[in-house]
């Protein structure tokens, strides 16, 4: 972990129960930091702050400030992605949530991910609070099934969005949709998150030849990538997550085979 962003995560620690008092509950560290897989030209920062009620105008107000102060003197910041969430209400999406995102605080409903949740039971790393396997809600096969498939639904509308973008973010979301899309498929069978890179491993071992090069492809493209996406990247990426997407239909609820 880079020593700036250490340094933001100690003072969040320290800070948040000020701010928040008998309200928090916890602060967890979720995604790539927490499996090995974090890389500081690419990855955010992900964190769970879990709170007893929803974030009040006063808090609110002084959350604004310290993101604020923050952004002045600490650059990773701007690459948190920090959601508060309602304790007992994880899965629940018409819950109320806050967050904060490229450099902004706001509010809006929650998306009920369990995913993040999986995360935090597994391998959540606690800053402040309950212990994340303790907080964690357990995730039914169901409704692991029914997230993972709507990433993949994402993914497409996102490879969609982006059709004839030279731009250097649309390549990539490109080969990120591609490797996500590995991910998705692993933690299909295995029912748990890894790295990109093994599960990137792991998906070639399982796959025909064709969907092999495009992931090869696309895992060497992921940080080189400079005005270089070709309709024919465009093609073979939303093929791959389309053939992803029905490997992961065909499984039954809970099948980890």
């Amino acid at each position: 972990m880079p020593v700036e962003l250490s340094k933001l995560l100690i003072e969040m620690a320290a800070d948040f129960p000020s701010i928040l008092k008998e309200n928090l509950v916890g602060i967890y560290l979720w995604g790539s930091l927490t499996y090995a897989a974090f890389d500081e030209s690419v990855s955010d920062a992900d964190l769970i702050v879990v709170i007893r009620k929803d974030i009040n105008d006063r808090e609110f107000s002084v959350l604004e400030d310290w993101f604020a102060r923050q952004l002045k003197k600490n650059a990773w910041t701007e690459k948190l992605d920090l959601r508060f969430v309602i304790d007992q209400e994880f899965l629940d999406k018409n819950s109320k949530c806050c967050s904060y995102h490229f450099g902004k605080l706001t509010r809006h409903g929650s998306d009920g991910n369990p995913i993040i949740w999986v995360n935090i039971g597994q391998s959540g790393v606690t800053l402040w609070g309950i212990p994340a396997a303790e907080i964690a809600p357990e995730v039914a096969p169901e409704t692991l099934n029914d997230a993972l498939r709507l990433e993949l639904e994402y993914l497409k509308e996102d490879l969609a969005a982006n059709a004839g973008d030279n731009s250097d973010l649309a390549f990539f979301h490109n080969s990120y949709a591609v490797l996500t899309a590995c991910r998705i498929f692993y933690t299909a069978h295995k029912r748990e998150l890894v790295s990109k890179e093994i599960a990137k491993a792991w998906t070639l071992e399982k796959v025909a030849a064709k969907w092999q090069e495009i992931i090869t492809i696309a895992s060497r493209n992921r940080l080189a990538g400079k005005c270089m996406k070709t309709a024919e990247l465009e093609t073979d990426a939303l093929d791959f997550v389309r053939f992803i997407e029905k490997r992961v239909k065909g499984l039954l609820p809970g099948n980890t085979s």
